[in-house]
């Protein structure tokens, strides 16, 4: 049933990068399912809705609030489609005056600059989540030139990590830091609802131990170690093993090349992301997370919440989800390490889905989708207050 957008509730503008696959869509879109009755969004989609499953459920996640979509561009931005999104944005906001303009990530933040050179409205107030440790990555000019852009907004960190990452990279770019006061930490929030409490004993020694592998298939995630590191770690197990990879990205084709040559004694199949995967995740035994930096990683949190053992990297950001003492964590690109440790997850699965289990109840407590949503209910209203009191943003 959809929601009615009520007059007096605050408008709040929500400014992605585009409607598929990525956690910071998810949690903007999970936000407003979790407070639609207290405010009313709008989402601004820089490059639309991806014609996909996972775009199109996301579309229709929101349709069921009677929540707008509005696309920026359908063109690369080399090819003019920064200035387009960046002046449909300037005009979304004269037209529905959002009181609260929110921005995921760089390239809602790049179209909001451009959007700001053309004057907004003098009491529209900003907040950015920052979902990643390294910021700017690839647009390090770009990014001095738009974090000026950006000094006034109420900063939100998805991780102790995404804070730091920030600072560092203003420091890096002689730029004035962000003020402490006017940062806060909001670990992203995961429903509970499809989650299991435990999981089954694999059975029978002969039945296939499933591996998943998910997310943007990028440097950042780690998927350039896949071939060597399941290669190794299927020499350290006589455990029949089924990988199944779901993704997109740059180094797609690197890898459905190496799928269809390789000569694994494990079954290793790449696929499209799948719309939905929490609901999907008791298809899974293990998950293997090999990233070099994280803003947190919504995938590994479902999959600790659905009882999974999760393979993964100390990474920043990502090493902040797992408890004190967990087991199957390894240095960054340590491809040696996290073979055998994925092997030992493979051998010995029953015995750290009960760590896992064990471990559960901390993990719903401090990733539950309630939190998240209060700690912005929280930042929301903080600055609707002080936009009633008169004050300037920042």
């Amino acid at each position: 049933m959809g929601s009615v957008s009520h007059p007096a509730h605050p408008r709040v503008l929500q400014v992605i990068s585009h409607l598929d696959m990525g956690g910071a869509e998810n949690v903007a879109i999970s936000l407003a399912e979790a407070l639609h009755s207290e405010f009313n969004f709008s989402f601004f989609g820089v490059g639309g809705v991806a014609d996909n499953p996972v775009g199109q459920e996301m579309a229709r996640r929101l349709e069921r609030l009677a929540i707008p979509v509005h696309g920026g561009t359908a063109m690369g931005f080399k090819r003019g489609g920064l200035v387009q999104a960046g002046v449909r944005l300037n005009r979304l906001i004269w037209n529905t005056r959002p009181e609260v303009v929110h921005l995921h990530t760089e390239i809602p933040e790049t179209t909001f600059a451009v959007a700001s050179l053309l004057g907004l409205p003098g009491d529209t107030r900003v907040v950015r989540t920052v979902h990643n440790s390294e910021i700017w990555p690839a647009w390090q000019r770009i990014g001095r030139l738009v974090e000026p852009r950006l000094r006034r907004a109420e900063v939100v960190g998805v991780s102790e990590a995404c804070l730091d990452g920030l600072w560092e990279f203003q420091a890096e770019q002689r730029l004035p830091p962000t003020p402490e006061g006017h940062t806060r930490v909001i670990y992203n929030g995961v429903s509970t609802g499809n989650s299991e409490t435990s999981r089954a004993g694999l059975g029978a020694a002969d039945r296939p131990v499933r591996v998943l592998v998910a997310g943007r298939l990028e440097p950042q995630k780690g998927v350039d170690l896949l071939p060597d590191l399941l290669t190794a770690a299927s020499a350290l197990t006589t455990r029949p093993v089924e990988v199944t990879i779901l993704g997109r990205g740059s180094l797609e084709g690197m890898l459905r090349q190496w799928v269809q040559t390789q000569t694994l004694p494990w079954t290793v199949t790449l696929a499209a992301p799948v719309a939905n995967l929490a609901e999907h995740l008791g298809e899974y035994d293990v998950m293997l997370v090999p990233s070099r930096f994280e803003g947190l990683c919504l995938v590994a949190i479902e999959a600790l919440m659905a009882g999974m053992p999760v393979v993964a990297t100390r990474a920043r950001g990502l090493n902040e989800i797992f408890p004190p003492g967990y087991p199957l964590l390894c240095d960054l690109e340590d491809v040696p390490g996290l073979a055998r440790t994925l092997a030992d997850a493979v051998q010995e699965y029953d015995h750290y889905a009960a760590v896992v289990a064990r471990q559960r109840a901390g993990i719903v407590e401090r990733f539950n989708l309630a939190g998240m949503a209060r700690g912005y209910r929280c930042c929301y209203r903080a600055l609707l207050q002080a936009a009633r009191q008169g004050g300037p943003q920042g």
